[in-house]
């Protein structure tokens, strides 16, 4: 007589992914598969990470010499590709040239946050998806869990009293987390005496 071993299905977590780029928008793809209730949380104002433009990165101080860097990237205008786009996509949402876009084997910067925009639209994720939201705090409590602080960015640059500032800050409590922030955001500068 064979026996059937018989798992019951797993239980639904609630799962925070810190991060919008390429490895947390797949993060949240993989965790909507297994039936995860997904909320990612970005601070920019859309998807896409290190491959989200920002024109102030080619400024005149685009290290943050003189004040603190408030760029997230550092993909310049001019920016392409090393590799071919056809090593660069996931394996099952392949990264093919579009009609009217950017063809090119080695595609510049705008393409490729343009095929990250296409996968979150393929698989719906701007639904779970939080634009300016900047993750303040996260830490495991004593039942297991996560407690995560964010700040609405537009909450708090739309008005700077003490009132309004305090309703940008959402508390919240997740089964996991996930952080994928990269690691390229805030460069490491040295300081050299006499410069």
């Amino acid at each position: 007589m064979d026996t059937v071993c018989r798992s019951e299905p797993p239980q639904s977590k609630k799962v925070c992914v810190i991060g919008a780029g390429m490895a947390g928008l797949a993060a949240a793809r993989e965790l909507r598969r297994e039936a995860h209730d997904v909320t990612v949380l970005e601070q920019s104002g859309d998807v896409g990470g290190q491959w989200l433009y920002d024109p102030r990165t080619d400024a005149a101080d685009p290290l943050g010499v003189a004040a603190p860097v408030k760029v997230h990237s550092s993909i310049y205008a001019s920016l392409r590709l090393i590799s071919p786009r056809q090593s660069t996509g996931f394996t099952d949402f392949p990264f093919c040239p579009k009609s009217g876009r950017d063809d090119r084997r080695f595609p510049g910067h705008r393409e490729v946050h343009l095929y990250l925009k296409d996968f979150c639209n393929a698989f719906g994720l701007m639904e779970a998806v939080r634009l300016n939201t900047r993750v303040l705090h996260a830490a495991m409590t004593p039942a297991r869990r996560w407690a995560v602080r964010s700040m609405d960015l537009g909450l708090v640059e739309c008005d700077d009293t003490d009132e309004k500032t305090l309703d940008a800050y959402v508390d919240e409590v997740f089964d996991a987390v996930v952080v994928a922030t990269g690691h390229y955001s805030q460069p490491r500068l040295p300081s050299i005496e006499g410069k």
